[in-house]
């Protein structure tokens, strides 16, 4: 017999995971938009964008409610052609819970059993993933680490080659790209480096933001391809590429930052802030060769948490 199996751990008491079962907000967090309603018989819908000619509703009907135990409902697609069956049962272990999940009852699906399985079963690998994780962010004792002002780090994953990415942070034609209007580099002996020449260390660079901001400083040390530094102001900047079986992920580090009141705003925050603006700009480049920038002298800094639309000339609708 057809027959989904999962099974996941989550450091959760039984009666702490029910709640993201039978809430149907917390339900929605992990699964998708719903009506349920926490009733043995009552109908209800799943909803997700429409998408390959699937309307996006999942029709279902609750035939087992038993708190903090076991839920189970039907679940037919207009694609399946026939109901089938999810269960979930809780069963203590430890301190947390086993959450296995069984979907059934495929004997009448339609339009394609084997095709049907396999997006199922991933589907249900990624959800179940996602019950995980709102778990264990929801949890009263999940705290924040404690902040350092002197640093932080961000991380994006570029659907790109390692290379591209390098060249974007270690050229100045790359810069000009995604992040300034004008960038010269200059090497030790003062010669200008060509837009496509990789910056060595020790390099002088000056860069000009839409918005008509400079910024001069230099290059640190560098392994070609993998990690560039420079300063940056009164800080320093750090640019480290990890290749993934498919993409990359790009890791930028800001540090070496004075904990004071000053800095805490116009480097941590601020920086921080700019910092997610032009790397969502520069994936964007990569992925589907757009340049997302604002290019407006006007509106072009509107990223900063220091953007005042009345000194900038930008006329405001009133709240």
């Amino acid at each position: 017999m057809t027959c989904i199996n999962k099974e996941i751990f989550i450091n959760a008491t039984p009666e702490v995971v029910w709640r993201h079962l039978e809430d149907p907000d917390l339900l929605a967090g992990w699964l998708m938009r719903n009506t349920f309603r926490p009733e043995v018989g009552a109908e209800f819908q799943l909803r997700k964008p429409e998408s390959d000619g699937w309307d996006g509703i999942i029709n279902s009907r609750l035939v087992e409610f038993e708190p903090p135990r076991r839920m189970s409902f039907t679940w037919n697609a207009n694609s399946i052609g026939s109901d089938t069956l999810v269960t979930i049962d809780l069963t203590a272990q430890g301190e947390g819970s086993m959450v296995r999940l069984l979907h059934t009852n495929w004997e009448g699906v339609s339009g394609g059993l084997e095709k049907h399985y396999a997006s199922h079963s991933a589907g249900w690998d990624d959800h179940l993933w996602l019950l995980g994780k709102q778990v264990e962010d929801d949890r009263e004792e999940h705290k924040a680490p404690p902040i350092d002002w002197s640093r932080f780090s961000l991380y994006t994953a570029i659907d790109a080659t390692p290379v591209s990415i390098f060249q974007a942070w270690a050229t100045s034609g790359g810069m000009e790209s995604f992040f300034v209007e004008m960038m010269a580099i200059r090497d030790r002996d003062g010669r200008l480096l060509d837009p496509d020449e990789l910056v060595t260390a020790g390099c002088n660079y000056i860069w000009r933001w839409d918005s008509g901001a400079l910024v001069t400083g230099q290059f640190l040390d560098m392994q070609p391809g993998r990690e560039v530094g420079f300063t940056f102001g009164e800080s320093k900047v750090r640019i480290r590429i990890h290749p993934q079986e498919t993409g990359t992920v790009l890791e930028l580090c800001q540090y070496d930052m004075q904990d004071t009141e000053h800095n805490r705003m116009h480097l941590h925050t601020n920086c921080r802030s700019a910092w997610v603006y032009f790397m969502t700009v520069l994936k964007v480049l990569l992925e589907h060769g757009v340049d997302g920038r604002d290019r407006s002298r006007a509106t072009g800094a509107s990223f900063s948490t220091y953007f005042d639309p009345a000194q900038s000339g930008v006329v405001l609708a009133g709240c």
